[in-house]
């Protein structure tokens, strides 16, 4: 249940254009240092964070809000985006689209160029994932979820193995189990 105050605070935020100052939780970050960046993007164009065929341009539809946190340190990279849809049939098809392109750039490229990208279910929100990329001498793991209307991704800098076992993925798991219930809280979403 929603404090009257914060549902108000909520919605003012919401009609006055995007989300609300720190929605998502790399939001409050301690100041970057000299080899470190964080940078904040309120972008309907941006293409979903995981993108494993590296589209340039957003394939979705039907977006009402997005914004994304990127985190880059010396030997770590961190991301986390949330997309709000006008309607949860929109973000159904932003979910089928992304199993869709995990298909399809399952083992691409050769040699140095080759990428390779697994997803196994994942039993979080209205429907969920967990994905798992490789390539030349890195490679990153992430979850993406479905929440009503909305969908959360977020991800990190990693070597998955192809089962992609759930424990390795503990962190990330508990981040979008907890985004599942602070979108709830967005006056757009009927969860």
């Amino acid at each position: 249940m929603i404090h009257t105050g914060v549902a108000v605070a909520l919605a003012a935020a919401m009609m006055s254009g995007g989300l609300p100052d720190g929605m998502l939780f790399m939001e409050s970050h301690p100041p970057a240092k000299k080899w470190e960046s964080y940078e904040v993007i309120d972008s309907k164009s941006l293409p979903l964070q995981l993108n494993p065929c590296f589209f340039r341009h957003r394939r979705d539809s039907g977006r009402l809000e997005t914004r994304a946190v990127l985190y880059t340190g010396e030997a770590e990279t961190k991301y986390e985006q949330l997309v709000v849809y006008k309607d949860v049939q929109h973000a159904e098809r932003a979910m089928r689209l992304l199993r869709a392109d995990l298909r399809k750039c399952a083992d691409v490229g050769k040699g140095a160029h080759r990428y390779r990208n697994f997803s196994k279910p994942l039993a979080v929100g209205d429907d969920g994932l967990r994905a798992g990329a490789r390539f030349f001498e890195s490679g990153e793991q992430a979850v993406a979820v479905r929440r009503g209307a909305a969908v959360y991704i977020v991800g990190e800098m990693a070597w998955p193995s192809k089962s992609l076992p759930l424990g390795r993925f503990r962190g990330l798991i508990d981040q979008a189990e907890r985004m599942t219930v602070k979108v709830c809280e967005l006056p757009e979403l009927s969860c």
